[in-house]
């Protein structure tokens, strides 16, 4: 790209080529909310399943699918198997018919069927948000919801927090980077990564806040509290039909679905 065609970038609205991409920011978080929150009130394992099915076909069809299952991988081994094992042996010898036997004592299929449940609200509810944190900039987020209505010190509060954790991530990087310039051993076991990390965690968080000062005298220098609109360097092209269609469908079925799944599974 020359410096010509990326000065002309920020003269049109900001362009994606995956269609997951180049849905509206706000729309698409309406999509995600609603189905999460469906799978957290319903709270049954048929509704979980089909939450992240939705969620792992879109991640399919994204560059960022071999991330996402990873991730969503390390959530279900530490979060749900976690909770799984600690709800079977609550209810190991409980009365009612047995599923299968563990150490000797009936697991009842009511205990199996409420481990369905958390397992799998879990997942939908996690999978379907990751898909979206994992695919949308914060910036186009805030920008839109700025564009909305929302108060410019409420998004860029949203924005620092978030840019903040990714600050410190990348500052963590780049000390594991210098400690292995030097020699020392930070590849390895969960233990030596953990050790290699732990004494600079404070430092490194302690440097991202000190930097809020410089962020404030950023926003003063660009007279960020005067009245009047916002200017922007990205632009997004606003919400088309057929996105708005899909986030109002979204909402009706996680309200109607809710009370049919409710009331009958």
């Amino acid at each position: 790209m020359t410096n010509q065609e990326f000065i002309d970038s920020f003269r049109h609205d900001q362009k994606q080529e995956n269609w997951w991409y180049r849905f509206h920011p706000v729309t698409k978080m309406i999509f995600c909310l609603a189905l999460g929150f469906m799978s957290l009130f319903v709270f049954k394992w048929q509704v979980g399943l089909v939450i992240f099915l939705i969620a792992s076909i879109i991640a399919m069809t994204t560059p960022i699918c071999k991330k996402y299952f990873a991730t969503i991988g390390i959530m279900f081994v530490v979060g749900c198997l976690f909770t799984v094992i600690v709800r079977l042996y609550v209810h190991l010898g409980d009365s009612g018919p047995a599923a299968f036997y563990l150490f000797g004592k009936a697991v009842p299929i009511a205990a199996l069927i409420s481990c369905l449940d958390l397992i799998f609200m879990i997942e939908g509810f996690l999978g379907i948000f990751l898909i979206f944190f994992m695919t949308t900039e914060m910036r186009d987020l805030c920008y839109c919801l700025e564009q909305k209505g929302m108060s410019p010190a409420a998004t860029f509060m949203v924005l620092s927090t978030f840019s903040g954790i990714t600050s410190i991530k990348d500052k963590l990087n780049n000390v594991r980077e210098s400690q292995r310039a030097r020699g020392i051993e930070t590849e390895g076991s969960f233990i030596v990564k953990v050790k290699s990390i732990l004494p600079v965690l404070f430092p490194v968080i302690i440097s991202s806040m000190t930097g809020i000062e410089d962020k404030t005298l950023a926003m003063d220098a660009r007279a960020f509290a005067a009245n009047g609109k916002h200017t922007a360097l990205r632009r997004i092209a606003p919400a088309k039909l057929i996105e708005k269609l899909i986030a109002v469908l979204a909402i009706v079925i996680c309200i109607t679905g809710t009370f049919v799944c409710k009331k009958y599974l």
